[in-house]
């Protein structure tokens, strides 16, 4: 008897009837969920076991910051996948589990020798292949100059204010300084910075171009939840969000809500922006009156947003989106029917009991970091650094003024008379809300009286910002203690005393932030260091930063590929010296002053000296430049060298750059295997458990999507041929307006050209989000629809 081998699959296909109410339906086109090998035989004594993949219990959609090309998502991914396996399926620690997370492409030693020609195509890009399981969805956005204004500046493409873009004229995430910390913001000029006040060369400050393409990454944020939920309407959809990202998520979820749609089940914040605090420094007051970019279809529409916006209305608008969240909490599968394998396909493991865990749906979560020295900044002071406060006040509009009226075609109206108000923001936000601290601070604990440090995940408790003579600044170099705000002083331990009834329940709070986020099954250490801090005694020491005075020095980051090439686009990207040279003229020349030589003369002694050092041959970034030549009364004549670009970004490759901590929660996989894993919801995935259409959502997620056909190729970057041709099946049913909406990215992506579909704040803002200035005008949409889950406080 000839024995064969056979190639055994099974395959998963869903029903294709039409939802009810009309929505929208995709195909189902069946796919493989698992195959193995084995031999042909008659009277065998068992059946081959091939193992299947399970459905995955949701949704995650990753969201970066700015100035940001995803470089975070490879911890994120890893943690979440490693962290699920445990909480689902009680996978041992070191063990393959169910799920697999996608391969990313980090920089690695031998990368630091070598300089690639396009790194934004190459460096974090993530490659998912057959094994991949994951239910992370990667969202890019950005900003892209338009090619009339584009420029070049030592090899590297830039945008018109000298910020490095890639090849294709774009920026992930946009600008460093054009972050937010409100959401009408996001409709206003760019940052205008009339010199580099942080002086970094990595993460340079320079004017930025107007906000609106932020608008635009909301927008399709939407239509993505959107599309998940069109696929099948009891799926989960959780964002983990960095930074910006943050923002921009929270705009997503208030275009939904104002739709009536359902937004996302669950938010994980880490480091957001956003602020209740409606005042800065005398220096970021100066900079935010100077103007900075703007976009056309903003043009006549500024006036409405040229202050900073109160209190009240930063205040109203995150406790409306968060009570639209809440509002909308979908209760289909029921928790506990999760165990249900004919229905959910191994969603969670046998041992798995909705008892022991948590339904997360209807939540968001803020992750913050006392240590944040970015959304520090005076002009900030973002709750992702000092959470959100139990008693805060600040300015209000009257809510029956003259002046209460729509403001249209960027009509102001007269400063009403402001008023104070006292509030209470973290009651205001409601029972869905919950805040996690991460930190390595050490607190004394008040009963056992001994310091130590503060764990995520333990009970609800009280947490000091900062503690009598605690230097909040002090843990990181001095390039990042600038400009910042400090934490207030609490009293810590708090204990009663006997003057307390002459403190009021406010004052008694000053400096101290209530923990509400619920009990983890394992308490454990926020890791704020990942895998990449280099401490003040590792810093190698042909570094710039070994250089600096010790109390200067502080933790510090490899600087990677992609940085490197923005470095060398800063003022003080480049290094210059001085060299002797032969006189250009042949003889030796005395002058009886020092003598700038001519330009001519520069150019012959630059060609003579890249030809001497065997660089001319390197092309025009290979080659280094001759400043200028000064000839002495001596006879002697010195060069001032500026090394090539090659040069400057190896050398920068090897270099070190100060840490600000504002990465360290999100780019931690220890912090989303520990705490996040357990803080998203579950109860359906799959849109992401279908391989097919999971690439239609990652593509759809991914904003560099090339139209435009005499572009040159870019490894990772698709084109919009390929992508209509790939996803046909999907796209043929998609809906016009979604149809808009991506082909008009696909066409900013490839032109700098915003779509007619991202109109000005007046035609367009959300009802839930409040827009009330300091200097009193208030901004609301012509014709706002009725809101549907959640309610709008204080309206």
């Amino acid at each position: 008897m000839r024995c064969i081998s056979r190639m055994s699959g099974f395959c998963r296909k869903r029903s294709n009837d039409t939802a009810k109410g009309g929505r929208m339906v995709y195909p189902r086109i069946p796919y493989s969920i698992g195959q193995g090998t084995s031999i042909l035989q008659s009277d065998r004594r068992s059946d081959k076991t091939v193992d299947v993949k399970p459905n995955l219990p949701c949704n995650v959609i990753v969201i970066h910051g700015v100035n940001d090309v995803g470089t975070s998502f490879c911890a994120v991914e890893q943690g979440l996948c490693t962290g699920l396996d445990v909480r689902l399926h009680g996978t041992q620690p070191g063990r393959q589990g169910r799920f697999v997370p996608a391969k990313y492409r980090m920089p690695t030693a031998e990368d630091k020798n070598k300089v690639e020609p396009d790194p934004d195509a190459v460096f974090f890009k993530r490659a998912a292949d057959s094994n991949t399981h994951s239910p992370v969805i990667p969202f890019y956005w950005g900003f892209r100059e338009t090619k009339a204004h584009a420029g070049t500046k030592n090899g590297q493409r830039t945008d018109r204010f000298g910020n490095r873009l890639d090849k294709d004229l774009s920026k992930g995430g946009g600008p460093f300084g054009n972050a937010t910390s409100t959401l009408p913001d996001m409709w206003n000029r760019g940052l205008s910075a009339p010199a580099d006040v942080g002086g970094d060369p990595v993460r340079p400050l320079l004017s930025a171009p107007g906000r609106m393409y932020m608008v635009l990454a909301a927008k399709r944020l939407a239509a993505l939840i959107a599309m998940i939920r069109d696929y099948d309407p009891n799926e989960v959809v959780n964002i983990v969000a960095h930074s910006q990202g943050c923002m921009v998520s929270l705009l997503a979820q208030a275009f939904l809500l104002d739709q009536g749609a359902r937004p996302a089940d669950t938010l994980i914040l880490t480091h957001p922006p956003y602020s209740l605090e409606e005042g800065t420094s005398m220096l970021f007051d100066l900079l935010e009156t100077l103007s900075g970019g703007t976009d056309s279809a903003m043009e006549g529409h500024y006036d409405a947003i040229n202050s900073r916006q109160t209190f009240d209305a930063r205040l109203r608008t995150l406790v409306n989106i968060v009570h639209g969240v809440a509002a909308k909490k979908h209760t289909t599968p029921a928790f506990a029917a999760l165990t249900d394998h004919g229905k959910h396909y191994g969603m969670v493991g046998a041992k798995w009991s909705a008892g022991a865990d948590r339904d997360n749906r209807g939540k968001v979560y803020l992750y913050f970091c006392p240590e944040d020295m970015t959304v520090a900044l005076d002009n900030i002071k973002g709750i992702g650094w000092q959470g959100v406060p139990d008693f805060m006040s600040g300015t209000a509009l009257p809510k029956s003024n003259t002046s209460e009226q729509r403001v249209m075609r960027g009509d102001s109206v007269p400063p009403p008379q402001t008023q104070k108000h006292a509030r209470k923001p973290l009651e205001e936000l409601g029972r869905s809300f919950f805040q996690r601290v991460f930190t390595s601070k050490k607190r004394v604990d008040a009963g056992r009286k001994t310091s130590a440090p503060v764990l995520v995940g333990q009970s609800p408790h009280d947490f000091a910002l900062r503690t009598e003579g605690e230097d909040d600044h002090a843990h990181v170099a001095s390039a990042n203690r600038g400009q910042r705000a400090n934490h207030e002083e609490a009293a810590w331990p708090l204990e009663p005393g006997r003057w307390d009834f002459l403190q009021s329940e406010d004052d008694k709070r000053d400096g101290i932030r209530t923990i509400n986020g619920e009990a983890l099954r394992v308490s454990v250490s926020a890791d704020l260091r990942g895998t990449g801090q280099i401490d003040p005694k590792n810093i190698p020491k042909d570094s710039v930063q070994a250089k600096l005075p010790v109390s200067a020095q502080g933790p510090c980051e490899e600087v990677d590929p992609i940085d490197a090439a923005i470095a060398i686009t800063s003022g003080s990207g480049l290094k210059v010296w001085r060299e002797n040279c032969p006189d250009p003229s042949g003889a030796v020349r005395r002058p009886g002053t020092p003598q700038k030589l001519s330009l001519p003369e520069c150019q012959a002694v630059e060609a003579r000296y890249n030809k001497e050092k065997n660089l001319d041959g390197l092309g025009a970034n290979g080659r280094r430049k001759i400043l200028e030549v000064v000839r002495y009364p001596d006879g002697t004549v010195q060069a001032l060298v500026q090394e090539s670009p090659d040069e400057a970004r190896k050398r920068w490759q090897h270099e070190v750059s100060p840490k600000s901590f504002h990465g360290s929660i999100i780019g931690s996989a220890k912090n989303h295997s520990n705490v996040t894993a357990y803080d998203i919801a579950i109860g359906g995935g799959q849109a992401s458990s279908d391989p097919n259409f999971y690439a239609y959502l990652c593509a759809v997620a991914d904003w560099r999507l090339q139209s435009n056909p005499q572009a040159p190729n870019r490894q990772s970057i698709m084109r919009w041929k390929a992508f209509v041709s790939k996803f046909k099946a999907y796209w043929d049913v998609e809906t016009v307006a979604r149809k808009n909406l991506i082909d008009g990215n696909a066409h900013y992506y490839s032109t700098g050209e915003l779509p007619a579909c991202i109109p000005p704040l007046q035609a367009v803002l959300p009802s839930l989000v409040v827009c009330e200035t300091m200097q009193g005008v208030r901004t609301a949409r012509a014709s706002s629809p009725k809101v549907t889950g959640g309610k709008k406080v204080g309206a």
